[in-house]
């Protein structure tokens, strides 16, 4: 065929030729992982939260008013390990939300993972039309075969087990695991404190609550931790994107529409929506194709980040996150480097020494040692008094030994025939791991003649 032939065709009969051309898009069924991925980092995420109090990592002492952190408690004079430590999480909270949007809310958040737990046994149990809260005020509508009283009774224990596994959760993060343990096994030690079975079924009763009913409209209309994840997401943000060009493959489909949880189009999702990332979308419709004979190509919804479409702005991936987020790496960094400064002058002990109460005459005689172990590690600690002879006091006890964090007193009396004038002495302290520490004592003994003139 010459050129004089090409020339002579209509443009209609050559895009008529290059459609005939067969173009194959191969399947790409990654999208599949997307599920099971989401559901083992779900569980994981429970799993972390139940052994982050039990191995120490986290924890809030109420009886010592301390937080633990690291198997150390941590006092609020320990200011630097506090401060670096929030600083370092907030600001890599901050970055997270920048790169992945609310990918938290979809992949990790407990509420949404005990949310869709219900949701499937709603929908094998009562029906898939079985709306446990409308705001509405329609009556929840339950399939005609599933009315029996046994799916009404499987319905509710498969509700309360994870109640109660998240009613646990929140005690653990205030009570030591011993108390925990205690309180499981209903040892003697539990009964002393019966009050934590209340708060253990409050926190149960209101779990119970969200799991069966609230749900996802906790997610939606309240959940002030969301709103505040909204407030740090960009334009280039991890977000569902819908490939329009081959939307005639939507044609009669709503199928991703089914497939989210939060009731939105996955196809017109924006930078402020209910879009948690969580990717079901994305399944739904890859494996829509996957499965259809008639549509050819992975599905159409894909997860992106970045400026799409126009490459002078869309750049180094990296470059623009690290752009967008220097000011909260840079917090990162100051908090990472203020909490390693905190451990590395964290003093395990702390020594002090305190007047005990005046008598009538106002002379006084006792002091009280404070010790405190802030360690949940036995050590001992050997105390002696410098600068007194020893006719002059009587230590109490000389060694102190601690099975764990704690604090111990330790009387001091000074004798009554002490000469008159002031006296100056050291007491100090030193425990088996290396930690040493003094404190200087001024007692003054009033001349005899003149208190008794």
């Amino acid at each position: 065929m010459g050129s004089s032939d090409l020339k002579k065709r209509p443009y209609g009969a050559a895009d008529d030729a290059l459609k005939q051309i067969p173009v194959h898009s191969e399947h790409i069924p990654g999208a599949a992982m997307l599920h099971p991925a989401r559901r083992a980092l779900q569980y994981l995420t429970l799993l972390i939260l139940i052994l982050i109090p039990l191995t120490g990592l986290f924890r809030i002492d109420m009886a010592a008013g301390t937080f633990i952190l690291l198997g150390r408690q941590v006092w609020f004079s320990d200011i630097t390990i506090i401060f670096g430590f929030w600083l370092f999480v907030a600001s890599l909270l901050v970055m997270s939300y920048s790169l992945v949007g609310s990918a938290f809310c979809g992949w990790m958040c407990p509420q949404n993972t005990a949310s869709e737990f219900a949701d499937m046994l709603t929908r094998k149990l009562l029906g898939r039309s079985a709306d446990m809260m409308d705001i509405s005020g329609r009556k929840m509508q339950v399939a005609i075969r599933n009315q029996s009283l046994l799916n009404y009774l499987l319905f509710g224990i498969g509700v309360l087990l994870p109640a109660m596994i998240y009613g646990l959760i929140p005690l653990l993060y205030f009570n030591s695991p011993s108390v925990i343990w205690s309180f499981m096994t209903f040892s003697d030690s539990a009964r002393e404190t019966g009050s934590l079975y209340w708060i253990y079924f409050i926190f149960t009763a209101l779990f119970l609550i969200d799991i069966a009913a609230v749900r996802h409209f906790w997610c939606k209309n309240i959940c002030f931790y969301r709103v505040w994840q909204e407030s740090f997401k960009k334009p280039e943000s991890l977000r569902i994107h819908y490939d329009a060009q081959r939307s005639d493959h939507c044609a009669g489909c709503h199928y991703c529409v089914d497939a989210c949880f939060f009731d939105l189009d996955p196809r017109s999702t924006g930078v402020i929506d209910n879009c948690v990332n969580c990717g079901a979308c994305v399944t739904a419709c890859d494996e829509l194709h996957s499965k259809s004979k008639k549509l050819e190509g992975p599905g159409l919804l894909s997860f992106v980040s970045g400026i799409q479409g126009n490459a002078s702005k869309r750049g180094n991936p990296v470059v623009g996150f690290l752009a967008r987020t220097r000011k909260s790496l840079l917090a990162t960094m100051a908090g990472l480097l203020l909490f390693g400064i905190g451990i590395g002058s964290y003093q395990s002990e702390h020594l002090s020494v305190y007047k005990q109460a005046e008598g009538k005459d106002g002379k006084v005689l006792d002091y009280r040692v404070h010790l405190a172990h802030k360690l949940f590690k036995p050590t001992d600690i050997t105390l002696q008094v410098e600068g007194l002879d020893p006719s002059m006091y009587e230590l109490k006890q000389k060694h102190v030994h601690f099975n764990t964090a704690g604090s111990a007193d330790v009387m001091l009396h000074l004798h009554a025939n002490m000469s008159a004038g002031l006296h100056r002495f050291i007491v100090r302290a030193r425990a088996g791991n290396g930690w040493s520490d003094s404190f200087r004592v001024t007692h003054f003994v009033a001349d005899k003649l003149q208190s008794g003139g």
